[in-house]
C-alpha cells in the first residue's frame, strides 16, 4: 500500500501516521540535496569528483557568507557610534521625581 504523498504546497496529510511523515520528510530532503548537487555535478561532468566540487562550491559559500557577516557587523557598530547618545556627565539631566 503506497503511502501519503505531497502535492507542493499542501500541509502533510491529517492522518499521516509519523513513519509516513518522515518518509516524506526524507524524501523532500533527497530531492533538495538532488538540486543542491546538480549545480556541481553540471561544472564538473559525469566523470569528476562530484565530493571535491561541492567542496569548493561550499568553502566559496562560506566566504561570502563571512564577508556579508564582516559587513554587517561594521554596519552596526557604524551606526551604533553615530547614533549612540553622549555619555559626557554634563549633558546629563538630573533625574526629576
Amino acid at each position: 500500500m503506497a503511502g501519503p504523498s505531497l502535492v507542493p504546497g499542501d500541509p502533510a496529510p491529517q492522518k499521516a501516521t509519523a513513519a509516513q511523515c518522515l518518509r516524506l520528510w526524507l524524501d523532500l530532503m533527497g530531492t533538495c540535496e538532488q538540486f543542491l548537487l546538480a549545480v556541481p555535478r553540471r561544472e564538473i561532468g559525469p566523470e569528476g569528483d562530484l565530493r571535491a566540487a561541492y567542496r569548493r562550491w561550499y568553502a566559496g559559500q562560506m566566504e561570502e557568507h563571512d564577508r556579508m557577516m564582516l559587513h554587517l557587523m561594521q554596519e552596526f557598530a557604524r551606526r551604533e557610534k553615530s547614533h549612540a547618545p553622549c555619555a559626557c556627565p554634563e549633558d546629563r539631566k538630573p533625574a526629576s521625581r
